[in-house]
């Protein structure tokens, strides 16, 4: 199969799920097939393409899979700061908008390949609550691996430095815990790229943050999705 016959069929299928797979169906979809998913979704890109590379298929599934992942995510981010119903359909379609945008780009057969080698730190007392955040990425071949504290962090970057880190702000008993963790390794002549994400961002921490040299401060799944992508292989058009 040709290399452009391939790209409009992965375009097509997500304009697809642009249209039905909206953040509170991708919660259903993960929660309903469970350990299956990954099954169901080789069973449809080997419809689609099972004439292809085996490595563009398994590219394209892990695609289909993150997609998923980001919607589930957004959906249950959303759960928690529920509003009108009709604020919420306007959010998920375009939420839906981000997530495709999001895909699409590491659709690129080269940034695929590159996320591959990737190793991220995630550093979080509460791990579990993001973890439709984490297989976002692992599906796409990002190595996770994950501290609850500062000082676990701190002894897992000096043995094994990493691509980038992802933290919360608090974790007790320090309530800027993620700005600590950020100063230090500057001060330790670490420079990865580091990304601030929980439930709630005031205008101070976005502030501080800056201040401080972090490449994001956010609240979103999608845009969390974005910046480390960005932070792992560069901007390039």
């Amino acid at each position: 199969m040709k290399s452009d016959t391939i790209t409009d069929i992965f375009n097509g299928i997500l304009s697809l799920i642009q249209i039905i797979i909206w953040p509170a169906f991708a919660v259903f979809f993960v929660t309903y097939f469970g350990d299956s998913l990954k099954t169901l979704l080789n069973n449809i890109s080997g419809l689609t393409l099972k004439a292809g590379p085996s490595g563009v298929e398994a590219s394209f599934t892990r695609q289909l899979e993150s997609a998923a992942m980001l919607g589930a995510a957004s959906e249950q981010k959303k759960s928690s700061q529920d509003s009108s119903e009709r604020r919420e359909n306007t959010d998920a379609n375009h939420e839906s908008q981000k997530i495709i945008h999001a895909i699409k780009r590491v659709s690129d057969p080269q940034i695929s390949e590159e996320l591959l080698t990737k190793k991220v730190l995630w550093v979080d007392d509460g791990l579990e609550e993001n973890s439709y955040e984490q297989k976002a990425l692992e599906v796409l071949g990002v190595q996770c691996s994950f501290s609850r504290n500062t000082e676990e962090a701190i002894a897992k970057i000096k043995a094994s430095p990493y691509h980038a880190i992802i933290s919360d702000i608090e974790r007790p008993p320090d309530d800027r815990a993620g700005y600590t963790l950020l100063e230090e390794l500057r001060r330790s002549g670490y420079y990865m790229p580091y990304i601030l994400y929980d439930r709630i961002i005031l205008p101070e921490h976005q502030s501080e943050a800056k201040r401080l040299g972090a490449n994001g401060c956010t609240t979103q799944p999608t845009e969390l999705f974005e910046t480390i992508i960005s932070a792992l292989i560069g901007d390039r058009n």
